[in-house]
């Protein structure tokens, strides 16, 4: 557990330094629109390392902060599933002003921020009737019920009866971002733009299917051994970004390089307080 947590942690790093080199690059909306996605990626990350990092404290329902180690586990299991949601809800927002010199209306904006909240609340429904001394109004009643360990050792959890929303939500919003990012490339006459649309085509297609393999698919099955390499793969996405953004001069991203020096030796420094 602990290998996992920290290796989560490292790829987490990388990714929100990422983040940072594209939004504090650019004075332009796209590049911040797609900054803001790299930094849900990253705070999912954040959360599956934070999960394997309570599951893995001996022993099993040590109380840490007014809950257990299960509880706090299953609390970050759900920031997995709403921050794979909200990644869901930014990269489909990039991708509506990718390659667009206006912004959406402000009609547009309104609506994503308030289906982020809306989100927020689907997710952590239980944690928030808890509080008020309603959780056993809707105990099952929530994306994410519970988390174990299982009899091969691995972090699990149990699914509440609102989990189908999460597959239509999340299948539903990177379907749409992929077929606008394709419209994007067909729409394009100047060579030099139709190449960038193919490659952030591409860029988000290959971040996409791992993530929704082995952290989607297979943990609704059942099979959550292989969780972790969801989250490993973000390591080489990150590397096919950063060589996109360079080689494609995609955004007009100017290196910030002592900024996320700066910036990774405090989440490393972070990481060390946190990781088992």
């Amino acid at each position: 557990m602990g290998t996992y947590a920290t290796s989560t942690f490292f790829v987490a790093v990388m990714v929100y330094n990422l983040g940072l080199m594209v939004g504090l690059g650019s004075k332009e909306h796209s590049p911040r629109a797609f900054s803001l996605s790299i930094g849900m990626l990253a705070t999912w990350l954040l959360c599956g390392g934070f999960s394997y990092s309570f599951a893995g404290l001996p022993p099993v329902g040590t109380s840490y902060f007014g809950m257990t180690n299960m509880e706090w586990a299953a609390f970050f299991i759900r920031g997995c599933y709403l921050f794979g949601t909200l990644l869901g809800l930014s990269v489909f927002y990039f991708s509506l002003t990718y390659l667009n010199i206006n912004k959406p209306s402000f009609l547009i904006r309104e609506l994503f921020f308030l289906s982020s909240i809306l989100v927020i609340f689907l997710y952590y429904i239980k944690d928030i009737f808890t509080i008020f001394g309603f959780g056993a109004l809707v105990s099952e009643h929530t994306i994410i019920a519970d988390a174990f360990i299982n009899a091969n050792g691995y972090l699990g959890w149990h699914f509440g009866s609102l989990y189908i929303l999460f597959d239509v939500i999340f299948f539903s919003l990177f379907s749409f971002t992929l077929a606008t990012l394709w419209q994007r490339y067909k729409q394009q006459i100047d060579p030099a733009l139709q190449k960038q649309a193919l490659a952030m085509f591409l860029v988000i297609a290959v971040g996409f299917y791992p993530g929704a393999i082995f952290n989607t698919i297979f943990p609704a099955v059942g099979i959550f051994g292989l969780f972790w390499v969801g989250f490993m793969s973000s390591f080489g996405w990150v590397g096919i970004m950063a060589y996109s953004i360079l080689k494609q001069n995609q955004m007009n991203v100017m290196m910030v390089t002592n900024e996320l020096i700066v910036v990774a030796m405090i989440l490393l420094m972070f990481i060390g307080f946190f990781a088992v």
